[in-house]
């Protein structure tokens, strides 16, 4: 019994009058204990808008028993336990709404229920005491959460978990039960406890927290009596005023450590729930190891690291399952931060079978999904452990035998509301948690001994210089199998000498070079070869000019010359090599590894200066992390797998294989890219000047080439010296001269290399010493002199001249004995340089002209040609099979440098190709934009965006190339097929990217994060291969580290649209897999638009049906889409209606004297359109398709001509407002109903009828409707012309695209100035069909009638109905050309077809009327009833003297009869045109011809519903039936012998051509297609007919000779039939 009184209780965190200010970290409200017994009641009110909660609390004293409510994501669960075991009712959703909800919980004996607003749930406990505790133990009931004394003593908690509950937030009132035995229940008192600290709020002394907010760190201010109190809301941060660092929620793992919990040990309930998480960070070095486990009996949850991987393995009821998440070349045991997260989720299925969906996801990137079924409602979690176990190999599903040894951090348990950190409880000393051992809560493992990867030849870091001026210490490890490269490099900048101290290995030794500004020294450390993938270690101690260093116990002593004691480094110290921003220029000529810009490849830890150690991870993470990895990990040989192609030789390189392309003409990291290749005929060359001081000890080049003459490859020069190194075809052989100073040496090796094939050519020094090599043959070697080391052996270059000698300055031939050469050219390779690359790839060699572009200090001149290669390489190719298919692969190695390649092919119009983000603003991504490719990227400045400017699309369903490159720090450059881009950026050179780089597309939730510049919202759908990074090949499929199951291998080619793929006239859009149909405008359904669409029957009791949009999807629309298929016999009836909210739009579909109309008004006036010659009141299925562009409007009813309006003259509005309601079956305020069927009405894409179906709230039914079984149930098929589709295409069809129809092709921003192509006409076999247009269609230009004039009719034989042009000339326009050049020939666009294109404008108009109009008639698919061919209405244009006279059937005559003057030209004509095709069987009235003169009267005017209408010229289809139709016996027995006799002529005809045709003059059977012609439908032009080109459509006036005229009628009122046209621009097919 509920008092009439009713109490407010608002908990501590409202800040009103009435509210309690409780404990500031747990906020509670505690009462009297409830007296539940066997039976009783207890029931509150709530409201809340938090989604959870704890509201409210009591259990036995800590023994079994306890209820819990709380709010689980916006439902009331209730969970309970009588002894039995604990059961879980759940009752309500979204009762977070702010709104106040009655809760109510009854027991009876061992029936529990639980009511939320009237619904009430119930469940029965198990065992056979059902009495709740004992009154006197029993704790008493808290509300909103538990008071913070039971932190310490979980024991006295039935179910302990309910501690760390989250707070209920919000308001609780009328809290009834009963808390005296034998008394009824009564209002609740609030009771005050030592524990509780309350007060209430005094509006007299104001606002605290308006007086003063001491909460810092966004801490929320709550005022009470006692001052402001602060919640601190980030975690970060702790204290009463939110200001001191949190301690950091992590702890260091040694292998002995773990923390655990066990709930069975205190006798509590597990902990449940519908969905659990899991999330930690780990940080190791170690391959395997513990890191989480939680399970209650038989159910468990194993996280580990295994294999340097992320293992899980769970089991639920009788279901398991295992993941192991290990990406392709990718360790998380790197001794780097990894977040692991964890969820797992229940959905019942049946109530006997649950599905648990678990999903694991390492660094947000890496992920892993299963499921698993089986007979379990809740997950369960009595214990857990972290970080190991007392036995790791005995918990249930162990993987791993170890525990966890590094660091986690913020490992937190969240189930359903409850969240646990687990590291935090632990280190503030919950009695939930177990720590074993001495657990350290801090990261305290160190980062210096981590080793680091560097991976490429330009990986290296900057770190500050030695600082060892007088005496100092270096040491490291390393550990590599490749024999050159740079470690260490420091140089000085003090004139006239600069000091350098370097560590290089050369041929697999190390070398210690030293210089101290009067003299250097150059030191082997090494005895042996370190090129062995072992550690090794390095040592180096000096003091003044002494030194010693030590490999691997070794000892080499060395003294620096001259008198210089002091090592003066100004530089930075490189480790890992120089990159190649740094100019080898600067570096001194006796460090070859530099000279020849060869990096470390391989290992480097335990890097210390001055006994100082250095974290290389720190630096890496910092600068460049994708190129220089942590952790050092020996992989599986490269070369088992023969990553090489066409010939080129595999060795092995440190995790990577090294491929020799010499030999074959391809390039690129595997041989698999075509090398660029250079053609100089003999006047032409390629100079590269290096400057002044360039000078070097060794040299290595490469050049392969091809020549049938004798000539100059290669001569350097000097402005010094006479010095140089040259190479030259004479004699059959190839030729090295080198001149040192005053000694010269000559090489010679090959043999008839003149011979016009490919030849490879190797020149090294080292010093004195000299090496030639030929193709595979054993190279020849010499010597100068002695080795001398020194400026005896140092070469001075300042430019190089491949192909003929020029001076650099001026273009005129330098004096040289040797002709220049002529032929081939590639491959040529200076030092690590590869210049003809580099001249591609800044642009050089597209014209005659010399082109100079900067590199480095440089610069390079080019006149000769780059040669196209016959096709193109395509390997690894994959295909995306739709924009929502993404890979990642490892982070892009881009920091200082770019290099991307790949080719890709698609139909698709746009597309994300690439995109990897970084730190800060720092980006790149590669997308298809409209056709064409943009490379967006950002180094920290700002955005740059490059595109090509190809004039073709790229869409072409071709492959195309694409190359990214950054030939010098400052300069990118973006090569699309042989179109190139460059932009220089400023002051930032290095481009920082972070996590992943993904091809394709990205994630779905990342589109709306991407940066500015970067415009796609969708991936990439097509095939993409020959993808090349920096020294590698990767494979989408194999090497991707976040792979995707709808990647296949291969390029699987389209599926196209056919000519019937798509039933009853729907629209084929072509996609790159598969093709779609548009049902918008067919009033059918399903994949094919061949399945009936829902329909509603309409009673003679006015029934209505209402669509309401809702609040967000009201709109203003410029276009209009709206087709249905409807039954009746009414002759005057209201369709449909559609309104504005706030304007006077609107548009009415109605019927009329029987005939279909449309009124529409967007705010200039009331524009009727319909049909007078068309019944529909017929009790046939008919379907009516209406679009709207503007102010202009289209209306078919079934294949009937289309019926366009354009009205003229002022200022036309072409937005309907405010779209607000959909009214079917009925006018505004029920007027006019509709009696019958309406079945598939779509407007604007909004299916109302289906929405009806579904019980949509949207949707209100009134009345006298229902939902129809289908249309078809009363013999409505008979007027429905069904056509089924041909089914879908193969995968067999050819690669390229040839289509039938395509879009308007127009992409001007400016609708306006798009104009309409030709309808066309002709019997075309080809049903059109729309696909993406894929390039800029050309300007048409006519050659006919430029005047405006409308086209007279034809009077020749070979004329067509629908039509004219009275024998004068109609000229097709030019041939537009497709990328290759050969002429584009598209079919024609359906009506439907032009109303359903998203590309092209649904209905558009010529705005300068000068263009010529050709329309035309299709065959009309064959319908389910023969047409009526004695029923042909048709009007003419500017009628001749009529010849002969059709009778025609009267039937319509009698609702259409207009009197029109011959003297009125009106201002806004409504045009009509059909587009269908005329089903195939003789008509024996075809080429008959009825003009007749046009009926003098008064002023013309049309009456349609009280509305004035301008004059109509229609062109007219037969109708397909006409039930009016009487026909006599007489008729019908002279129209059977007509029909005889015309098949006897017919086939005495057949078998003269067949004569003529197989045995006279045999011919080829082939199909033919008069090429001649030329097609650029657009998706409008079929349904506007040619409007487009004609003088009314522009609202200019016809011209004398060509004055429009009325609609021609036959005596008795019937519209005479239509007039042939000549079949020009008809593509025609012949057999």
């Amino acid at each position: 019994m509920l008092c009439p009184t009713r109490l407010l209780w608002q908990l501590p965190f409202l800040t009103t009058t009435l509210a309690f200010v409780l404990d500031k970290q747990n906020p509670y409200s505690q009462f009297r204990k409830w007296n539940a017994a066997l039976n009783g009641t207890l029931e509150l009110e709530f409201k809340t808008d938090q989604p959870n909660g704890l509201i409210l609390y009591t259990d036995d004293g800590g023994t079994y028993d306890f209820f819990e409510l709380k709010l689980v994501n916006g439902a009331v669960r209730l969970r309970y336990n009588l002894g039995g075991g604990a059961q879980i009712i759940t009752v309500g959703s979204n009762l977070n709404n702010g709104q106040w909800h009655k809760l109510q919980v009854a027991r009876r004996d061992e029936h529990t229920t639980l009511s939320v607003d009237g619904v009430t749930r119930g469940a029965v406990s198990r065992g056979k005491e059902f009495a709740f505790g004992k009154f006197g133990t029993n704790s008493d009931v808290f509300v909103g959460g538990i008071p913070p004394s039971y932190n310490s003593k979980l024991t006295t908690l039935a179910l302990p978990s309910v501690i760390f509950e989250p707070k209920f937030r919000g308001s609780i009132r009328n809290l009834v039960y009963s808390d005296v035995v034998g008394q009824p229940p009564r209002r609740q008192e609030l009771r005050h406890s030592r524990d509780l600290k309350s007060s209430r709020i005094g509006n007299a002394s104001g606002d605290a927290c308006e007086r003063r907010d001491p909460c810092q760190h966004g801490g929320v201010c709550i005022s009470t009596d006692d001052g402001p109190v602060c919640e601190c809301r980030d975690e970060d941060y702790e204290g009463a005023f939110c200001e001191r660092d949190k301690a950091p929620s992590e702890a260091t793992f040694r292998g002995a450590e773990f923390l655990s919990y066990d709930l069975t040990q205190t006798g509590g309930e597990p902990i449940v729930s519908t969905q659990d998480t899991i999330s930690l960070y780990f940080k190791t070095r170690q391959p395997n190891g513990l890191l989480f486990y939680t399970g209650h009996e038989a159910d468990y949850l194993n996280l580990a690291v295994r294999d340097g991987g992320v293992s899980l393995t769970m089991g639920l009821g009788n279901g398991k399952q295992e993941m192991h998440i290990k990406p392709s070349k990718t360790r998380f045991d790197d001794h780097q931060w990894h977040k692991l997260t964890v969820h797992r989720r229940i959905q019942e299925i049946t109530p006997m079978t649950s599905f648990c969906r678990v999903s694991a996801v390492v660094d947000d990137v890496y992920t892993e999904h299963s499921h698993v079924a089986g007979s379990f409602t809740m997950l369960a979690s009595s214990r857990a452990h972290v970080g190991g176990s007392l036995n790791a190999r005995a918990l249930p599903g162990a993987r791993v035998h170890t525990n966890f040894i590094g660091c986690l951090k913020k490992v937190e348990f969240s189930a359903d509301t409850l969240r646990l950190n687990l590291i935090d409880l632990a280190r503030t000393g919950s009695k939930l948690i177990t720590v074993t051992g001495r657990l350290e809560y801090a990261c305290t493992a160190t980062d210096s001994a981590d080793p680091v990867t560097f991976t490429t030849r330009d990986a290296h870091l900057i770190l500050p210089k030695w600082e060892a001026v007088k005496t100092g210490t270096i040491s490291f490890k390393f550990r590599t199998n490749e024999p050159n490269g740079l470690i260490l490099f420091n140089m000085g900048a003090k004139p006239p000498r600069a000091d350098l101290f370097a560590v290089e290995m050369l041929n697999g030794y190390i070398y210690v070079h030293m210089d101290l500004g009067s003299g250097g020294v150059r030191v082997r450390a090494s005895r042996r070869r370190v090129d062995d993938s072992h550690w090794h270690e390095f040592l180096l101690r000096r003091t003044g000019r002494d030194g010693r260093v030590t490999v691997d116990g070794a000892n080499a002593e060395f003294k620096t010359p001259g008198e210089s004691n002091q090592l003066e480094l100004d530089g930075a110290l490189f480790v890992g090599g120089l990159g190649s921003e740094y100019s080898a220029a600067k570096t001194p000529p006796v460090l070859w590894t530099a000279a020849l810009r060869q990096g470390f490849v391989g290992c480097v830890r335990d890097l210390v200066l001055n006994g100082k150690p250095q974290d290389l991870t720190a630096y890496a993470r910092q600068q460049d992390s994708a190129s220089v990895r942590p952790a050092c990990h020996v992989l599986m040989k490269q070369c088992v797998n023969s990553p090489c192609q066409h010939g080129g030789v595999c060795s092995e390189g440190w995790n990577r294989p090294l491929c020799d392309c010499s030999s074959t003409n391809y390039g690129g990291p595997t041989c698999g890219r075509e090398s660029a290749t250079i053609y100089l005929n003999g006047s032409q060359h390629l100079t590269a000047a290096l400057g002044p001081e360039h000078v070097t000890q060794t040299e290595e080049l490469m050049l392969r080439f091809k020549t049938s003459k004798a000539g100059l490859l290669l001569r350097t020069a000097s402005e010094h010296s006479a010095d140089r190194i040259e190479l030259v075809v004479a004699a059959g052989r190839v030729r090295a001269n080198v001149r040192l100073g005053d000694r010269e040496k000559n090489l010679l090796a090959g043999s008839n290399v003149a011979d016009d094939n490919w030849h490879t050519v190797r020149f090294s020094r080292r010093a004195s010493n000299l090496k030639l090599q030929v193709d595979g043959a054993q190279p020849v070697r010499g010597m100068l002199s002695e080795t001398i080391l020194g400026k005896a052996s140092t070469l001075e270059i300042s430019t190089l001249h491949l192909g003929g000698m020029y001076h650099p300055e001026e273009e005129i031939q330098m004096t040289s004995t040797l002709p220049n050469f002529v032929g081939y050219l590639q491959k040529f390779v200076f030092n690590g340089m590869k210049y003809i690359d580099l001249a591609k790839a800044i642009g050089m060699g597209n014209d005659a002209n010399n082109n100079n572009i900067n590199q480095h200090d440089s610069n390079i001149i080019f006149t000769g040609s780059f040669v196209k290669p016959d096709s193109l390489n395509v390997y690894k190719a994959v295909t995306f099979k739709s924009k929502h298919t993404y890979v990642g692969l490892p982070l892009l190695k881009a920091y200082g440098n770019t290099y991307l390649d790949f080719y890709f092919r698609t139909t698709e119009m746009d597309g994300l190709l690439f995109y990897n983000g970084g730190k800060k603003q720092d980006f790149i991504a590669i997308e298809l934009v409209n056709g064409h490719i943009h490379c967006v990227f950002n180094l920290g400045d700002n955005v740059v965006t490059m595109k090509d400017k190809l004039k073709n699309f790229l869409n072409d369903n071709r492959w195309h190339t694409v190359s990214v490159r950054r030939p010098t720090p400052k300069m990118h450059t973006l090569q699309v097929d042989d179109d190139i881009e460059m932009h220089t950026t400023s002051s930032n050179l290095m481009l920082e990217l972070d996590s992943v780089l993904y091809v394709g597309g990205v994630p779905k939730d990342m589109y709306s994060s991407l940066p500015v510049g970067v415009l796609s919202r969708q991936g990439f759908e097509g095939c993409m291969s020959s993808l090349d990074l920096p020294g590698e090949s990767p494979s989408l499929m194999e090497d991707a580290v976040v792979p995707s199951s709808s990647l296949v291998s291969g390029c699987e080619g389209p599926t196209k649209c056919t000519h019937n793929a798509c039933a009853n006239k729907g629209v084929c859009v072509q996609q790159w897999k598969t093709y779609v149909c548009d049902c918008d405008l067919t009033s059918f359904t399903g994949p094919t638009c061949y399945d009936e669409s829902i329909a509603y029957e309409f009673g003679p009791g006015r029934g209505i049906l209402t669509y309401t949009f809702p609040p967000s999807a009201v709109a203003d629309t410029e276009t209009d889409r709206v087709a249905l298929g409807f039954v009746t016999s009414k002759a005057d009836a209201v369709l449909l209606r559609i309104d504005s909210s706030n304007t006077q739009d609107y548009m009415q579909m109605e019927i009329i004297r029987g005939n279909l109309f449309m009124v529409y008004n967007v705010g200039g006036g009331d524009h009727p359109l319909g049909d007078e010659t068309a019944r529909v009141d017929d009790g046939a299925y008919h379907v009516a398709r209406f679009t709207r562009n503007g102010s202009r409007a289209a209306l078919q009813i079934d294949n009937y001509a289309v019926n366009i309006r354009h009205p003229q003259g002022g200022q036309q509005s072409t937005i309907f407002n405010s779209m607000s309601s959909i009214t079917v079956g009925g006018g505004a305020g029920g007027a006019r109903t509709f009696s019958g069927v309406v079945a598939g009405l779509a407007v604007d894409g909004v299916r109302v009828l289906d929405l009806a179906a579904a019980g949509d709230a949207s949707v209100s039914v009134r009345g006298d409707a229902r939902r129809a079984t289908s249309p078809l149930d009363k013999g409505w098929i008979n007027g429905m012309q069904q056509t089924p589709p041909s089914g879908y295409g193969g995968p067999g069809v050819l690669d390229e695209l040839v289509y039938s129809g395509a879009g308007s092709g127009c992409r001007d921003d400016d609708e306006d100035a798009c104009v309409l192509p030709d309808a066309g006409s002709g019997d075309d076999l080809i049903t059109p069909v729309y696909v993406p247009s894929t390039r800029r269609p050309p300007s048409r230009v006519y050659k006919g009638d430029t005047s405006g004039k409308l086209m007279k009719p034809c009077d020749d034989e070979d004329c067509i109905e629908g039509s004219g042009s009275n024998g004068e000339e109609i000229t097709e326009p030019e041939h537009p050309m497709t990328t290759n050049g050969a002429s584009s020939t598209h079919g024609m666009t359906s009506p439907t077809a032009a109303i359903s294109t998203e590309h092209a404008k649904t209905i558009e108009g010529s705005t300068d009327g000068s263009t010529d109009a050709t329309h035309g008639s299709t065959r009309s698919s064959q319908g389910t009833t023969p047409p009526d061919h004695g029923n042909m209405h048709a009007g003419t244009v500017e009628a001749t003297t009529p010849e002969k006279t059709t009778p025609t059937d009267d039937h319509t005559a009698a609702h259409f009869t207009p009197s029109l003057p011959n003297h009125h030209t009106p201002d806004d004509i409504t045009h009509t045109t059909q587009e269908e095709p005329l089903p195939e069987y003789p008509d024996p009235n075809e080429n008959d011809i009825d003009s007749r003169t046009p009926t003098n009267g008064a002023e013309e005017r049309n009456e349609y519903n009280g509305y004035e209408h301008e004059a109509t010229t229609k062109w007219y289809l037969p109708k397909t039936t006409d039930p009016g139709r009487i026909v006599t016996p007489e008729s019908e027995f002279f129209a059977t012998i007509v029909g005889i006799v015309a098949s006897v002529l017919i086939a005495i005809i057949l078998i003269v051509i067949i004569v003529l045709k197989y045995i006279v003059y045999p011919l080829d059977p082939s199909y033919k297609v008069t090429e001649d012609k030329s097609y650029q439908q657009g998706a409008s032009a079929a349904l506007l007919g040619n409007q487009a080109h004609s003088s009314y459509q522009s609202g200019a006036p016809a011209p004398s000779g060509a004055r429009l005229q009325p609609l021609a009628l036959a005596r008795d009122g019937a519209p005479l039939p239509p007039q042939p046209v000549k079949r020009d621009g008809i593509k025609e097919w012949y057999v």
